[in-house]
């Protein structure tokens, strides 16, 4: 193989594993958090994008779902144009040096009948079950057109949605059994989790729980904070799911 081509196919490569390494920590970074901001083209401002933050957590398919009220501005624009994005910054002293991701694609109510994303959503939210009685809330999904994730300084990519969407192996009832065993089985591994992993100091009085699990990670609360673990390894099965969930106590163990 002449040398050219050599380096021509190497360089490729390591574009490969660059985008395959930016595309993992952009998702890690949307699964860690549960808030965004939520840009929309303003309906009194005649299109001018329009900010505000919303809560949201992910659907079966690996896109976020939002539980916004017709009152707020965001939903008045939204009904007029479903064109948005949400934006998740990492947490850091320097802002130029963030990790960030834009989500852009159009937002969508959320069919009736598609209970198990409004389960989760309410598992990572409780107190949003009542939010009806003050005002009329609906469930939305953005439905992304296209992503871009900036890694830090000359770290700059834009991704597929087929190339981000990873669906939850474990949606619906399998992921509330494994999420009922963990709480009801295995609290105490739970707390120890947040305290040896994350140097959390948990109080007698303080609530843990396990609320969502996913093929990269699982997701628990800490009364009203949000901590998220991940995997090793991506996990496909209840199986898989076990041998990491034992793994994270054999090294609390050690």
């Amino acid at each position: 193989m002449a040398i050219g081509v050599k380096l021509e196919l190497e360089d490729e490569y390591k574009k490969i594993e660059m985008s395959r390494e930016s595309i993992d920590n952009a998702r890690m970074l949307f699964n860690s958090k549960d808030f965004g901001i939520l840009s929309t083209l303003s309906l009194k401002l005649d299109g001018f994008p329009f900010g505000s933050v919303v809560p949201y957590c992910l659907d079966g398919e690996g896109m976020a779902v939002v539980l916004i009220s017709t009152i707020a501005e965001h939903t008045k624009n939204i009904s007029n144009d479903d064109r948005c994005s949400i934006t998740i910054i990492m947490d850091n002293d320097d802002v130029q040096s963030n990790g960030r991701l834009c989500i852009v694609g159009n937002m969508e109510p959320l069919p009736k009948d598609e209970t198990d994303a409004k389960e989760r959503y309410y598992r990572h939210f409780p107190n949003s079950r009542t939010y009806n009685t003050v005002h009329d809330f609906f469930f939305y999904r953005l439905r992304p057109i296209s992503l871009r994730y900036i890694g830090g300084f000359g770290k700059i990519y834009w991704f597929e949605p087929s190339d981000f969407l990873v669906k939850n192996p474990f949606q619906g009832n399998g992921e509330e059994r494994v999420i009922d065993h963990m709480n009801e089985e295995h609290h105490k591994d739970l707390i120890k989790y947040c305290e040896h992993y994350k140097n959390m100091t948990i109080a007698s009085g303080d609530s843990v729980r396990m609320v969502g699990i996913d093929s990269f990670g699982f997701d628990v609360f800490v009364n009203n904070k949000k901590v998220r673990f991940d995997f090793e390894q991506s996990i496909t099965n209840t199986l898989e799911a076990r041998e990491a969930l034992v793994a994270l106590s054999k090294g609390v163990q050690s």
